[in-house]
């Protein structure tokens, strides 16, 4: 049986690609993964938590995001989509494009039966 190679790229080659992508994906360790969509519930919920915490915060130094904000985790490497993130005070970026934050203080994620795997072990 033969096995598809795997490909690897750097943090720049990703971000590169990704800009230019009219999907989303994620970057780890060298490797790309693709992003499936949300289910009506999933929108729901996302959009009833981010509606919430935009109405809590509004008064704050604290900026809520939806899942279009790219996020890269320090410790590990990993590009990725939460649901959703929050910043406090001055925003850092990874770059100066300023499309993916580096200093969240909470990340929520709406598990899925087929992303729950995924989203409580690796990613979290």
């Amino acid at each position: 049986m033969l096995t598809k190679e795997k490909i690897y790229i750097s943090a720049e080659e990703y971000l590169k690609s990704e800009r230019e992508a009219e999907t989303k994906n994620e970057y780890y360790d060298g490797e790309v993964f693709s992003m499936s969509g949300a289910s009506l519930n999933h929108n729901i919920i996302t959009t009833n938590i981010l509606g919430s915490l935009f109405n809590k915060l509004k008064d704050s130094s604290c900026r809520p995001f939806g899942s279009d904000m790219r996020i890269k985790v320090s410790e590990n490497g990993l590009f990725t989509y939460p649901d959703i993130s929050v910043v406090c005070g001055k925003m850092e970026f990874y770059d100066d494009e300023t499309d993916t934050l580096l200093n969240p203080v909470v990340l929520f994620e709406v598990l899925s039966k087929s992303t729950h795997n995924y989203d409580r072990g690796g990613k979290f």
